[in-house]
């Protein structure tokens, strides 16, 4: 079973996965489709083995970890939980909830549609309008260069009054993260989806993650995989990981 960030799944058989992609054959056909990799949520088969988790699949399994709130499972269970540890085990994908002071327990990953964290969750909408509001800071003092208008007062070093960036820098972080905030609190971000319940029931918000520093490292991946794939390229590849190594 196929899940994409959506919650779509697609059923059929997977030929083989690499970095670039991912080659399956639909339940009912037997001509082979491709999907890019970087679309797929996570990927499991028919005995709840999953092999393959996407970079966004882990960023929420961290998110979740050492929270509480609410696990609903695809039974229509409600359980509610103090403290949560995800096991991202391929073989056997589980959380370790701790339900009460003296008791914990094991539940397969795959029996829960989703989890419903607490607010602690928004330390990462506060981290996320923090570094808005810096990398635009710094992407403004790259283009301006005049490192006057970007300090405070310092009236020991003869800056008399503040720089006019500065003064707006320091009002663009609690406002960036003030937005940030509201965003992920409309978007529903402490809500965490897994498995569909239906093969035609599509989650409630798309459970891709967007960073930068992801997208460059996917990017890279894949133009190394390309590379690799030459008869020249994947000499001077395997050249670089021995010396590496």
């Amino acid at each position: 079973m196929i899940v994409l960030f959506s919650g779509e799944t697609i059923s059929g058989y997977v030929d083989s996965i690499n970095v670039a992609e991912v080659y399956f054959k639909l339940e009912d056909s037997l001509s082979q489709e491709i999907i890019p990799t970087w679309k797929v949520y996570y990927i499991y088969n028919d005995f709840d083995r999953v092999f393959h988790y996407s970079r966004s699949f882990n960023e929420n399994m961290r998110r979740i970890n050492n929270s509480s709130g609410i696990i609903h499972t695809i039974n229509n269970d409600t359980i509610r939980y103090e403290w949560i540890q995800v096991n991202k085990d391929m073989i056997n994908p589980e959380l370790f909830v701790t339900l009460s002071s003296n008791r914990s327990e094991f539940y397969p990953l795959l029996d829960v549609k989703k989890i419903v964290t607490d607010y602690s969750i928004m330390e990462y909408s506060v981290e996320r309008g923090f570094r808005l509001s810096f990398t635009g800071f710094f992407l403004a003092f790259l283009l301006d260069r005049r490192l006057k208008d970007f300090l405070p007062k310092f009236e020991f070093l003869g800056l008399n009054q503040s720089g006019v960036t500065y003064e707006s820098f320091v009002h663009l972080i609690p406002m960036a993260t003030l937005i940030a905030m509201f965003y992920d609190y409309l978007m529903d971000k402490r809500s965490f989806y897994f498995t569909p319940v239906l093969k035609d029931e599509t989650f409630d918000r798309n459970m891709y993650v967007f960073s930068l520093r992801h997208i460059l490292d996917t990017v890279a991946e894949n133009m190394v995989w390309r590379v690799e794939k030459t008869a020249l390229g994947g000499k001077v590849v395997r050249w670089i990981r021995r010396k590496v190594s």
